[in-house]
């Protein structure tokens, strides 16, 4: 009789209209298959919300906004997701050989991640799950900052066996040294899950199509991640790069990763143009996403994932730096040179080096991606081999 594969939970973003987070988590649970000991089964981390949860959920984060101290607004935060995903994960944890985070960011600032790892951390601990963060980026630790300190313990739980990381020898040391990981605890450099992306889904890029993608992302993106770029100048930017574009007969097409935020920021780049009946493309997910981006010949990539995505499938690109994670996405893979500085942000900027990119003066370093995704395979391996001896009865 067939004994069933033990299963490994597999959590990330999978709810939020972002189909670059899909990636991540689609590839991660791809790899554990193909390694074939194990099972993966992929899970959101944000707990659907329905009743009088959904309400209560609500309530207290609306009551945070009027709270003066940053402590007890992190508080009630961390008391808002319990409320909305507590009950959720130790059903999706229960019984499982292991949890692997495959939602790229290991961060505290943002999208409450701080609070969703630290509960399933947690979880984890109580029924005995061995834990891998996998291939994060390393937010900058700010250790005045209570849902810093308190991700940074959460991390050191013993459970917790691994954490690698998309930014290479500087996620090591940042987790090292600014969130003081235990030594028991492994951590390495790796590449993004996502340069898995052909191999996943069985996909390659369309030939003959000379169509250039426009990649859209919200306006005040700069602003909100420290920057002094102005929605306004990002918007003359796009205008500008449209009408270069043009002036030389090149065919475009906007498109966004999902996200409605970006997708409105799409509409006023095209109401300003003028040009308001021309289709934006939004994808209804990760697959046809990854439809859109492998029929271009050449893309600008605002979002991570549009950029990691293109250069998976060696399609042309440049993009933004307008987060430290492109920038480290930048430097290990070879391409500093296909990003384009906030200072240096401008149509004409945008228009050379799409055609730089478009004749083939960018290219990607395709044994450097290699190295990456072999080096993401076996940091999988590790963690499976370190876990299998206590599930192997059930094989």
């Amino acid at each position: 009789m067939l004994r069933t594969k033990p299963e490994i939970a597999v959590m990330g973003l999978a709810g939020i209209h972002n189909y670059g987070d899909n990636f991540i988590l689609d590839c991660v649970a791809y790899l554990i298959d193909r390694g074939g000991r194990y099972r993966a089964e992929a899970i959101d981390l944000e707990a659907p919300l329905k009743g009088g949860r959904a309400f209560l959920y609500a309530g207290i984060l609306v009551l945070t906004k009027f709270l003066p101290k940053k402590r007890l607004r992190a508080e009630l935060e961390y008391l808002a997701v319990r409320i909305r995903c507590g009950a959720y994960y130790r059903k999706a944890l229960e019984n499982k050989a292991a949890l692997i985070f495959g939602s790229g960011s290991f961060k505290y600032g943002t999208q409450k991640l701080w609070a969703y790892y630290s509960l399933a951390v947690e979880t984890a601990q109580r029924l005995r799950i061995p834990v891998m963060f996998n291939g994060m980026n390393i937010q900058k630790s700010d250790l005045g900052d209570w849902k810093c300190r308190f991700l940074a313990d959460h991390a050191n739980f013993p459970c917790v066996r691994m954490i690698t990381s998309r930014d290479g020898e500087s996620g090591e040391r940042r987790l090292r040294e600014e969130y003081g990981i235990r030594r028991e605890i492994c951590c390495k450099g790796v590449g993004d899950a996502a340069f898995w992306i052909p191999e996943c889904y069985r996909m390659k890029r369309s030939v003959g199509n000379k169509k250039v993608g426009i990649n859209l992302i919200y306006g005040n993106i700069f602003r909100r991640y420290g920057n002094s770029l102005t929605e306004e100048e990002l918007l003359t930017a796009y205008c500008g790069l449209l009408g270069k574009l043009d002036e030389d007969k090149v065919d475009w097409e906007l498109f966004t990763n999902g996200l409605p935020a970006d997708y409105r920021f799409g509409k006023k780049v095209l109401k300003r143009y003028g040009n308001v009946q021309r289709e934006i493309r939004v994808p209804k997910s990760a697959e046809e996403l990854l439809r859109i981006i492998g029929s271009y010949e050449t893309i600008l990539g605002a979002r991570l994932h549009a950029c990691i995505c293109a250069y998976s499938l060696d399609i042309p690109f440049v993009g933004f730096l307008w987060d430290e994670k492109l920038r480290f996405f930048a430097g290990m893979a070879g391409l500093k040179e296909n990003f384009i500085e906030e200072r240096e942000l401008s149509a004409d900027c945008l228009y050379r080096k799409l055609r730089l990119a478009g004749s083939g003066m960018l290219p990607a370093d395709k044994e450097k991606r290699e190295k990456w995704k072999l080096l993401s395979v076996r940091m999988l391996e590790a963690f499976q081999d370190c876990i299998y001896d206590e599930n192997k009865e059930t094989l």
